[in-house]
């Protein structure tokens, strides 16, 4: 099995790119950037956004057999995405 770094199917990219996109804007926020560069999106939309690439994810993997390493990388951000928000809703502080 030959593994790419970037998907070659529609549902691939797209599960790919809008992890990647979580990723970024979450580091700027958490890094404090985000002051000074005045992200339009609060945190609740950007953890959407991994979420939804989590499951764009999955079907990319299940229904296309997509095996990318960026399509991969979904699954556990969105995984852990998820479960940060249950445990929030869970335990709030």
């Amino acid at each position: 099995m030959k593994m790419h770094f970037w998907s070659k199917t529609t549902t691939g990219k797209w599960a790919a790119g809008l992890t990647l996109a979580f990723i970024v804007l979450m580091a700027i926020k958490m890094l404090g950037l985000g002051t000074a560069i005045r992200l339009p999106f609060p945190t609740p939309v950007l953890a959407l956004m991994g979420v939804i690439g989590f499951i764009m994810g999955l079907i990319a993997i299940i229904k296309y057999k997509d095996r990318a390493l960026l399509t991969l990388l979904s699954i556990p951000v969105g995984l852990v995405i998820i479960l940060w928000t249950l445990a929030e809703i869970a335990f709030p502080h």
